[in-house]
């Protein structure tokens, strides 16, 4: 499996890396030193170092752990200490009060104060998924992955636009959240109204269609523990306070060094996934998108074409979020209008879709209701006809080869694409 490749590169990316116990161990001036923080060490350094080894500037670098300044100063580029940003200079912290920078990128603005991960991410992303994209593009893998991303034979690199969308992606769905916690911002706010941002979800119900209020109703009371995080399993690969090594610098770097690999390994692995798995499903939603007007007039109804098991919600939450943009932009601020009177609505934007077709993998078909946010349970529009199945089902809907619906709405099956799109079509006018 292409998969494989992930943990190939990091082994060669990282080759030969070491903890240096001073500057005069490289053995050339011309070598490049990342300075970092020494004693205990956390998740965003060690991601930092593993990303700075994957640039074209740092590839053969190895890593100087201490917080002496006058060390630091001779380091090519430093994370996580010193107390300075200067990205001219190569230094990368984000310790110092003065520092509140967040992460912009072309699709999307964020909240979340950078740490060290993001603050490389931030400077050298483009590159390093580049770097990756490319390297995984000239290996054996190269015909199973374009034949798995339907890409052509031709293609070597990812374009600016599939950059800009992965650079996004990356950042969202990896990287901020090493950057959340270690700057100790929790993920979900406090128990009482909160605004909703352009990204994040909700964990609150709300059941009402036409969702204008953006105060909603958030609850955090823990219920149980996540103790396996990245930033957990780097913490775990300290020495253990009773260990006899707990405090001998030997341990704690070949900890780290461990911690590198840990967290370029998983960093690598959602690039991987992002490029060669949910940036062909986009295309494929996307295209489906677009044509959802010739599926039905309302827009409201997307159908996926197989295979089945394409990941299409995250996708259909950012196609809207960006056609809502564009409208917009063009001056229509209600993201909706009439074409003529008598006509069946067409809707722009966020909430457009209400029901999204795609092959079971068994030769029928499902229809699914689209969720109001990423995190909740409650629908846009359920299903009518909840909890019926078979001829109950086909007899109270008036179409064929009904297989069921959920009890709460939220999908159903059909024999046919055509039943199925029949269903979806009258669950548009059902109560």
């Amino acid at each position: 499996m292409s998969r494989r490749y992930v943990s190939e590169y990091v082994t060669k990316q990282l080759c030969n890396v070491a903890v240096l116990e001073s500057l005069t161990e490289t053995g050339s001036a011309a070598t490049a030193v990342i300075g970092t923080h020494n004693g205990t060490f956390h998740c965003d350094e060690a991601l930092a170092c593993g990303m700075l080894r994957c640039t074209s500037q740092f590839a053969a670098a190895n890593i100087l752990r201490t917080r002496d300044a006058s060390k630091l100063e001779k380091c090519h580029v430093v994370v996580d200490v010193g107390g300075v940003y200067e990205p001219e200079k190569m230094r990368f912290d984000h310790h110092q009060p003065s520092f509140q920078g967040t992460m912009t990128t072309p699709k999307a603005t964020y909240h979340t104060r950078l740490s060290s991960a993001g603050l490389v991410y931030k400077h050298f992303g483009r590159e390093i998924i580049q770097s990756y994209v490319e390297s995984a593009l000239a290996s054996p893998y190269r015909e199973q992955l374009l034949t798995s991303g339907d890409w052509g034979s031709s293609k070597k690199n990812m374009t600016e636009e599939e950059l800009d969308l992965l650079f996004d992606v990356v950042y969202r769905n990896f990287v901020e959240h090493v950057d959340g916690i270690d700057n100790g911002i929790n993920a979900y706010g406090p128990a009482e109204d909160v605004e909703a941002t352009e990204n994040s979800d909700s964990t609150a119900n709300i059941n009402n269609d036409n969702n204008t209020n953006n105060k909603v109703k958030s609850s955090c009371v823990q219920k149980y523990r996540v103790t396996t995080t990245l930033s957990d399993r780097v913490g775990d690969l300290l020495p253990w306070w009773n260990e006899e090594n707990h405090d001998d610098d030997a341990a704690i770097n070949a900890g780290f060094l461990q911690a590198v690999s840990l967290a370029a390994s998983e960093f690598f692995h959602c690039v991987h996934f992002h490029t060669f798995a949910w940036l062909p499903a986009r295309r494929r939603v996307a295209a489906a998108f677009h044509d959802s007007y010739r599926i039905h007039p309302s827009g409201r109804i997307v159908v996926l074409p197989g295979p089945a098991g394409c990941p299409w919600k995250e996708h259909l939450r950012d196609l809207e979020k960006e056609e809502a943009a564009l409208v917009t932009a063009a001056g229509n601020n209600n993201a909706k209008k009439n074409e003529k009177e008598g006509e069946e609505e067409k809707v722009k934007g966020e909430g457009r879709v209400l029901y999204v077709l795609f092959p079971d993998g068994r030769g029928g078909w499902r229809v699914q209701a689209v969720g109001v946010d990423a995190a909740g349970f409650a629908l846009r529009r359920p299903l009518p006809w909840r909890g019926l199945r078979g001829a109950e089902l086909q007899e109270a809907s008036g179409v064929p080869g009904g297989v069921f619906v959920h009890a709460s709405g939220f999908i159903g099956g059909n024999e046919t694409y055509e039943g199925a799109l029949q269903m979806a079509i009258k669950a548009l006018t059902t109560v």
